[in-house]
């Protein structure tokens, strides 16, 4: 609790938990922005968060929130009493994590978080092969749009699109997305394909927006004006923005690497398109963990731009990938690209 001490707190041992269980409950509300949201993430009921909030702001002598009606607002003591709790965090990640390191054997769960999409359409099928090679390692696979918070110590590995900011995090740049404009045959059939850039005001389209990144603004700045409300639909779930352009919504963006494995949409030939670096992230200690370095030595294997083309830092077309992976020996890697044909 040496964080505390400098505010001039006096805690006993017997204090320790109770203040320990009150630091965590500010890291909880401050990360979910309301009592309410704690509540859902934790399970915990409203009068144990505020009582542990009221015992240690007594202890304290300050106050470390306030409530408003959006949620709640930290006070500059507040937030310092948050940065002491993260770090307290990633002091007991650390030692928790001592017990899953401490083995040479390549066996056991490994915890990987991934964005929705990629966890979905190209990781997880290729798990069944890594499986095959090391049936002693379970990969459990997390996909979602928020950033992984690698400060907790069941996430052994992320990928993600966003630069990780924590300096005790590692990070390597795994590969890059090209995002590019489709549609379906249906929707081309019925509205027409857009054959110039100006002709995309005439369009719907089906955007998603996450933590992460947006696409709305991309179609905006290349149109250059803004697109009326009823021109697009917003959708936060990478499975449902696919599926929605694959039956004939409107026109979305998706990654250059759907071609490469099957899809029901058609790539549209505009040069509206655009580019982001994938993350590989990862605690400090593993590579020491036999387990765990197997999953990078893996991951670095399928996002491999020398394997697959839609994953190099230029821009392939999808009408090249055929070619490019039969030249180089690889075409049996991917099983389905009859669009391609």
């Amino acid at each position: 609790m040496l964080f505390l001490a400098r505010y001039g707190a006096e805690f006993s041992m017997n204090d320790t938990i109770e203040t320990l269980n009150a630091v965590f409950s500010v890291l909880q509300i401050a990360r979910a922005g309301s009592f309410r949201g704690a509540m859902r993430a934790t399970g915990i009921g409203f009068r144990t968060l505020d009582s542990r909030i009221s015992f240690l702001e007594t202890k304290l002598g300050f106050s470390i929130l306030h409530r408003t009606q959006d949620g709640i607002v930290l006070t500059p003591e507040g937030q310092q009493v948050l940065e002491g709790a993260e770090q307290i965090e990633t002091v007991l990640a650390r030692i928790q994590r001592l017990g899953k390191t401490q083995t040479g054997q390549a066996e056991g769960e490994v915890m990987l978080a991934t964005t929705e999409g990629m966890g979905t359409f190209w990781i997880s099928p290729q798990i069944k092969s890594f499986s095959a090679q090391h049936p002693k390692i379970a990969i459990r696979l997390h996909p979602s749009m928020s950033v992984a918070n690698m400060r907790r110590f069941e996430i052994d590995l992320a990928i993600q699109v966003l630069e990780p900011v924590l300096p005790e995090i590692k990070r390597v740049r795994l590969a890059r997305l090209h995002l590019i404009l489709a549609a379906s045959p249906s929707y081309i059939a019925k509205h027409g394909k857009p054959e110039k850039i100006s002709d995309l005001k005439d369009h719907t389209f089906v955007f998603h927006s996450n933590p992460q990144f947006s696409d709305l603004s991309r179609i905006e700045q290349a149109v250059g004006s803004k697109l009326e409300q009823t021109q697009y639909l917003v959708l936060r779930n990478s499975s449902a923005h696919y599926i929605a352009i694959e039956n004939g919504l409107g026109i979305g963006y998706i990654p250059s690497y759907t071609f490469g494995i099957g899809t029901k949409v058609l790539p549209l030939t505009l040069p509206v398109r655009y580019e982001m670096d994938v993350w590989l992230c990862f605690h400090e200690d593993a590579r020491n963990t036999p387990r765990i370095s197997k999953v990078i030595d893996w991951l670095n294997s399928i996002f491999d731009p020398r394997l697959f083309p839609w994953f190099r830092r230029e821009f392939v077309a999808p009408k090249d990938f055929l070619a490019i992976m039969e030249a180089n020996g690889t075409r049996e890697m991917v099983q389905d690209m009859t669009l391609l044909r």
